[in-house]
């Protein structure tokens, strides 16, 4: 690994000590991760009431079946990255960085698309009652539009913590779920945008926490730097990133899945 490329080696030093100290942000940013739903579910039923809870309630199983399918797959492609990182193999690990990009592009753009046209139709499969299902469809879309978002914070943060910092991450979550609380209050007390607003806030605290682990690694990271083709796509290296990440997103959703059917 070149001097100063700004990832850590977790093959010197103590290892319980460099197990505990990935371990435990890592554990706190999953925990964390769940705070954007619960943070909208408490603000929407103390500000707009109990049929507004309701309606952001309804849609739980199906935000976490999408949300957990990204969270899992980008976690999923960090796999190859550690494993090239470890090996000291940059060109391969740049590679590997560089396609998990665009195969995360393609994912959000195909399944934003995909779950917003059937937003309403998903609430209707599920029974979801005559008096929320507006204000249901008004929030979750929302949410359902903040995928790449989603994509972004989560594919990033996880390719930090294959370089071996998960501290930052958790950092950047615990900054952007502070704003998502900030935000929830502005947009529904303040804008008066009902139930939508809490989903905007979400999608707006998303994309921060996104964008900051962007300026970071473009800052931190030098073996992240593009040499040549790097950052051209290539079949071999998607699918194995593919190989990968579907299980993995399939695993995270599975229990949510089972819940929406």
């Amino acid at each position: 690994m070149a001097k100063g490329a700004g990832a850590r080696d977790m093959t010197e030093g103590s290892p319980m000590k460099l197990i505990w100290g990935f371990f435990v942000p890592m554990v706190f940013g999953l925990l964390f991760q769940q705070l954007y739903n619960m943070a909208d579910t408490i603000i929407v039923g103390k500000c707009l009431g109990v049929q507004a809870l309701a309606a952001v309630g309804a849609t739980g199983s199906i935000n976490f079946m999408i949300i957990g399918f990204c969270l899992g797959v980008c976690s999923g492609f960090a796999i190859p990255v550690a494993q090239k990182f470890g090996e000291k193999n940059d060109s391969a690990l740049r590679r590997f960085v560089a396609n998990s990009g665009w195969l995360a592009a393609i994912f959000s753009v195909v399944m934003t698309s995909a779950v917003c046209v059937l937003c309403r139709d998903i609430l209707l499969w599920m029974d979801t009652p005559a008096d929320i299902i507006d204000g249901a469809y008004r929030y979750i879309f929302v949410i359902f539009l903040g995928i790449p978002a989603t994509y972004l914070y989560n594919l990033l943060s996880c390719t930090i913590r294959s370089l071996g910092d998960s501290t930052t991450p958790l950092i950047f979550l615990l900054f952007s779920s502070v704003l998502n609380v900030a935000l929830d209050f502005f947009t529904i007390l303040v804008l008066n945008m009902g139930v939508a607003g809490a989903g905007w806030a979400t999608l707006t605290a998303q994309a921060v926490s996104g964008l900051l682990c962007l300026l970071y690694m473009r800052k931190k990271f030098t073996i992240l730097k593009m040499q040549g083709d790097e950052w051209k796509p290539r079949k071999d290296y998607m699918k194995i990133l593919c190989g990968m990440g579907i299980p993995m997103g399939l695993q995270y959703s599975i229990t949510a899945i089972g819940s929406v059917i």
